[in-house]
């Protein structure tokens, strides 16, 4: 059942393809919403390239848009997010095989 604490059975999982790519806009966004943390992804680790940056959050923190202009509004119903910002470009079907391979289990 649905119910009070339904919003636990819910996670929006949001895919961008390359982190030189990601519109500074949804950046923000992700940022305000406490999803995404400038200056955490880095292009190697230990001396390996990374190829991509999982963040998982629990937000409650919506958002309005009114005019082209987001306003972002606190203390909203809990969404937890997992967003997954991959290192490199790689086109549509390679974002499409990280969301079902990485984020659902089989």
């Amino acid at each position: 059942s649905w119910g009070k604490d339904a919003w636990k059975k819910i996670v929006v999982c949001v895919v961008s393809d390359g982190r030189a790519k990601i519109n500074p806009r949804t950046r923000a966004l992700l940022a305000g919403m406490g999803v995404y943390q400038e200056g955490i992804a880095k292009q190697q680790v230990n001396n390996k390239d990374v190829t991509a940056h999982i963040y998982e959050y629990t937000t409650q923190v919506g958002m309005s848009i009114k005019n082209d202009v987001v306003t972002l509004i606190p203390k909203q119903q809990p969404v937890q997010v997992l967003f997954c910002l991959k290192e490199k470009n790689q086109k549509k079907i390679n974002s499409h095989r990280w969301f079902f391979q990485a984020s659902l289990p089989q």
